[in-house]
């Protein structure tokens, strides 16, 4: 038999409070010691419990997230951060179904997004899975709802992205403003809203990354004629560091419009990774919107800019110029550019981990790990230059 939405909020609501309840004993144990059960008793309403068993307490996922969020700051902080959106909003949720409010496709395939996260990062395996069934079950209905979209309500589309837009697309005249859109979109924001965007920007970053490649090493061959290979490279790579992109994208305020998931909000439009990655994706978009020609007169003044942007030698964890100096170290000695691999891929694919190893003359100098190529690729090099003992390690 179908589920309504309001059921599967319901069954999941109840596997989630499965396994809240020996998970908040434990981690309240471990503050306060015996008197945990009193300190739970502290944060609810005597009024609406005062009738009820100590056990049936402890099975109403509303109270369990109560409890955690009024403890937040003394137990839960430690292991939980930074998830208490989540818990705030599961109460939220919890509350609408206890009051049989109407649950549309995307609420609900939102609200069971929110309790899967919360699942994973208590580590409940078996009840995480469960969620997932009902998510791609809401998932496969709102991909079909997505199907019937007529023509016209594409095109309506198109002019409510516009509108959104505008600002940006003065500044970068895109003809297809859903190629804009989509390089906006944080694969968190795909993962969360699946039939708002027809993908996250991942591809595009690629592409726009290789677009800039280009167009930065034509800026400074001709810019630098008669310079030795080591100094082109050298300041094509200053160009196009993640920093440099950084400062640029502030500059123009793209923060402001980027697409990000609950998670990335807190800070992700300030973050200079995620500034510096959606801007090679505006690239890329570009690139496939208008062709190199039209990337080229709207890159050249910045590429201008890029080259002389200051980045402070603190304004990273590792070495923005780790790569670079690998690379200075891989042609003095071996004559060729170091090869950077991706040697394997981890975790669902909207959170892929890649483990990169960096290699000259096929033999591997370092490796690194990273929810992102670039970030895998920089801290090979690092470890690289640290083997070589041309940093401290």
């Amino acid at each position: 038999m179908k589920l309504s939405n309001n059921e599967r909020i319901g069954q999941c609501l109840t596997l989630l409070s499965q396994v809240l309840s020996p998970y908040l004993e434990e981690k309240m144990r471990l503050v306060y010691g015996n008197a945990w059960f009193s300190q739970v008793k502290q944060c609810i309403s005597n009024k609406n419990n005062s009738n009820r068993s100590d056990e049936e307490i402890l099975q109403d996922v509303s109270v369990l997230l109560s409890v955690i969020n009024q403890r937040w700051d003394k137990v839960f902080k430690t292991y939980l951060s930074p998830e208490r959106g989540l818990v705030n909003e599961l109460i939220e949720v919890r509350n609408k179904w206890a009051h049989n409010n109407c649950f549309s496709a995307d609420d609900t395939f939102r609200a069971l997004d929110s309790i899967h996260r919360l699942l994973v990062k208590i580590g409940a395996e078996q009840q995480e899975k469960q969620v997932d069934v009902h998510k791609q079950s809401v998932l496969k209905l709102l991909i079909q709802e997505k199907s019937h979209s007529t023509q016209s309500n594409i095109s309506q589309g198109d002019q409510k992205i516009r509108e959104e837009l505008k600002e940006l697309l003065d500044i970068i005249p895109f003809q297809d403003p859903k190629l804009l859109f989509r390089a906006l979109t944080h694969r968190s924001y795909m993962f969360e809203n699946p039939t708002k965007t027809e993908g996250d920007n991942e591809q595009l970053e690629f592409l726009g990354d290789s677009v800039l490649q280009f167009l930065a090493g034509d800026f400074v061959y001709e810019k630098y004629l008669g310079e030795a290979e080591g100094i082109l490279t050298q300041k094509r790579e200053k160009i196009v560091s993640n920093e440099a992109l950084a400062i640029v994208a502030q500059d123009f305020n793209l923060g402001k419009w980027m697409k990000l998931g609950r998670g990335e909000e807190l800070t992700g439009r300030t973050n200079p990774s995620l500034l510096s990655n959606t801007l090679e994706a505006v690239i890329g978009a570009y690139y496939k919107d208008s062709g190199i020609d039209a990337v080229w007169e709207w890159l050249k003044p910045m590429l201008e800019q890029l080259e002389t942007i200051k980045i402070e030698a603190n304004s990273s964890n590792i070495s923005t110029d780790a790569k670079n100096r690998f690379q200075e170290w891989a042609i003095i000695n071996h004559k060729q550019n170091p090869e950077y691999c991706v040697i394997h891929e981890s975790g669902s694919d909207h959170d892929k981990v890649f483990g990169v190893e960096v290699r000259v003359n096929d033999r591997v100098y370092g490796y690194g790990k990273a929810t992102r190529k670039k970030e895998a690729e920089k801290q090979a090099a690092n470890v690289a230059l640290q083997k070589l003992g041309l940093i401290d390690s």
